[in-house]
């Protein structure tokens, strides 16, 4: 036992016992250190707001779609507001808006933001504050809250799954669960040719009908849209309507519109410089059943030469139904051939090139080499046949068909007639003897 305690004590007498415990106290220290500069904040708040004699009560942000936002709350205060205000900061645009507002005898403060006369872009985020000045000169700003304009016209379902959330309003739980299973299988398609990012959530909406889908839709509401994309909130729409055809609906819509999310996470701010061919052209491919008419319109536009040129389809789509499916199915069509002959990292280096700011016809030179038009006219004879040696034959196939009828119905007349006078007993009959 005495060697114990001798042991003991010599090794607490040993520098290394010494600089350890030193070393233990320190990073206690450390630990200890953010909770007590945090309840130091929390009582010197407390004590500003205490000082301050204003309280917030009730602070919260009524939604009406279509119609505007109207932001409440109680207001307490020890000493006389001499005025107060709103402000109110668009997240998604960088708009600031700032107006005064009354404060009612009891208390209530009540401001009305109407989304008719200040746009508001569905699925944006409004952020807001207080701001007060007391009688005695004092200026206080609140804490700041946010809402999300959501389209609340309707009685939403919801599904999660990671960051994934599906919401819909009309069909069963089913219907949800298929919803999500899509969008999981089409995020396997989309990671074939750009990174997945789910580091932030991706929200799908999913619309029982054109009609409803048309109040959330930026552009003019061509009636040939079924789906829409806003990239940098990370919400997707799209048109699904429950029943027998609601899967392929889903596997063509819903891989689509998150590509366009998954594109905007890969090149940033610079999304909206690339050519709308290759991002409804990379939307296009991610689409797990695509439509079987793409490859038909395609065909009739090469057969009828009445391609649209891609320099066309860099800015913006056609508006007309016919012509608008004609252009994402040459988007497609060039954005594989582009896929198949440099990789899925060139192509995706091509969108950064366009990021970065060059124009339609220099952003494949710097990736590829050669300049929009020399790709496309690539592309015209490679993938669709088109200006190759056969192509002015197959062209004129209909007309040398009709001619060589013309040229052949005479020559069999005047063979037969040749035939007739030759032999005017009629025809004879070989007997082998």
């Amino acid at each position: 036992m005495g060697m114990m305690n001798m042991s003991l004590r010599a090794e607490r007498d040993h520098p290394l016992f010494i600089r350890d415990c030193f070393s233990k106290i320190h990073n206690n220290l450390n630990l200890l250190f953010p909770v007590v500069m945090a309840a130091l904040l929390l009582v010197r708040v407390n004590q500003v707001q205490a000082q301050a004699g204003i309280e917030l009560e009730n602070v919260r942000a009524e939604v009406e779609y279509g119609v505007g936002v109207t932001f409440l709350a109680g207001i307490k205060a020890s000493i006389p507001i001499q005025q107060a205000s709103i402000v109110i900061f668009n997240d998604t645009e960088g708009v600031t808006y700032a107006q005064p507002i009354q404060i009612d005898p009891q208390g209530r403060a009540e401001y009305r933001f109407d989304v008719r006369q200040n746009p508001l872009r569905p699925f944006s985020t409004l952020s807001w504050y207080y701001e007060f000045t007391l009688a005695d000169g004092t200026t206080i700003q609140s804490d700041a809250y946010d809402v999300r304009y959501d389209d609340n016209r309707f009685t939403w379902q919801t599904l999660e799954s990671g960051t994934i959330v599906v919401h819909w309003y009309d069909g069963d739980a089913e219907f949800g669960e298929a919803a999500m299973d899509v969008a999981q299988v089409g995020l396997q398609s989309i990671g074939r040719i750009v990174p997945i990012d789910l580091t932030q959530p991706v929200d799908v909406f999913i619309y029982a009908s054109k009609d409803d889908l048309r109040a959330t839709l930026e552009t003019g509401g061509e009636s040939w849209v079924a789906g829409q994309a806003h990239p940098a909130l990370g919400v997707v729409t799209a048109v699904v309507t429950p029943g027998a055809g609601q899967v392929i609906s889903m596997e063509q819509r819903i891989p689509h519109e998150i590509m366009h999310v998954m594109l905007y996470r890969s090149v940033a701010e610079g999304y909206n410089n690339v050519p709308v061919w290759l991002r409804e052209g990379v939307a296009t491919l991610a689409e797990i059943n695509p439509s079987s008419d793409y490859d038909l319109a395609l065909m009739d536009a090469v057969s009828q030469n009445r391609l649209i040129p891609l320099s066309d389809l860099c800015a913006s789509f056609p508006a007309a139904d016919g012509e608008a499916f004609l252009a994402y199915a040459e988007s497609r069509s060039f954005t594989d051939y582009l896929l198949r002959t440099y990789g899925e990292a060139r192509l995706l280096g091509l969108a950064s090139a366009y990021a970065d700011g060059l124009d339609c016809e220099s952003g494949p030179e710097r990736t590829f080499g050669v300049p929009l038009s020399q790709l496309e006219q690539d592309w015209r004879e490679s993938a669709l046949g088109q200006n190759s040696p056969a192509a002015p034959l197959q062209d004129a196939l209909p007309y040398l068909v009709l001619l060589c009828l013309i040229l052949l119905i005479p020559l069999i007349a005047v063979l037969s007639t040749i035939r007739k006078k030759g032999n005017p007993h009629g025809p004879e009959t070989f007997v082998r003897k």
